[in-house]
């Protein structure tokens, strides 16, 4: 199978989860873990990039905040849902593949957020991803994201995801900041995130 075809396969999974109303991962509320970054290190400023939004709720939470936020996503359904349940004058909300970015994004961005967006791709499509951080963020730009490093479910989605593998991912043009495991989390998720705050070099 092509790109492509992938990507459109990826396309029509998740627009069938959001059009069936399956969609237990929307806690109806922003990651609690993102409040214990903006504590310990600072609200992220400028434009920001969140991949995968679904309902928009880290968007609106970020937009809050005072940042420029755009959430990027594949399935027309989430857009119209976080435009209906999110909206904020500093928060767009549009339609677009994170694997293959239009080429106007490049660079585009002084922080990139991460939230369930990776954990929701399977693992071969994760390179694809990584790619997309390294080249739509400014230099000295940053990504952070909040992995889900033990999912209650083997199979996937949401995919577990090893040092090893955020070692491969991640490393090449990207400088680790913080690493920790939040005290603030979902109740079923306490214990099983990690936050990873990196800075895109220069």
């Amino acid at each position: 199978m092509g790109r492509k075809a992938a990507h459109e396969d990826i396309h029509q999974f998740w627009e069938g989860r959001w059009k069936k109303g399956e969609t237990p991962w929307d806690h109806g509320s922003h990651a609690p873990p993102f409040e214990e970054f903006v504590e310990r290190v600072g609200a992220p400023s400028g434009k920001i990039l969140i991949p995968g939004p679904g309902s928009g709720h880290d968007v609106y939470y970020f937009a809050k905040l005072g940042a420029k936020v755009t959430g990027l996503d594949i399935a027309p359904s989430a857009i119209k849902a976080a435009r209906k349940l999110n909206p904020h004058r500093r928060a767009t909300y549009k339609r677009g593949n994170f694997l293959d970015p239009a080429p106007g994004l490049k660079q585009s961005f002084d922080w990139i957020i991460e939230h369930t967006c990776l954990c929701a791709l399977e693992p071969k499509h994760w390179p694809d991803y990584a790619r997309s951080v390294r080249k739509l963020l400014k230099p000295g730009g940053y990504y952070l994201a909040l992995f889900y490093r033990d999912p209650e479910d083997d199979e996937g989605p949401p995919f577990r995801i090893e040092e090893k593998e955020i070692e491969q991912l991640f490393s090449k043009g990207l400088t680790l900041l913080q690493a920790w495991k939040p005290s603030k989390a979902y109740e079923s998720r306490f214990g099983r995130e990690e936050i990873r705050w990196f800075r895109r070099n220069k």
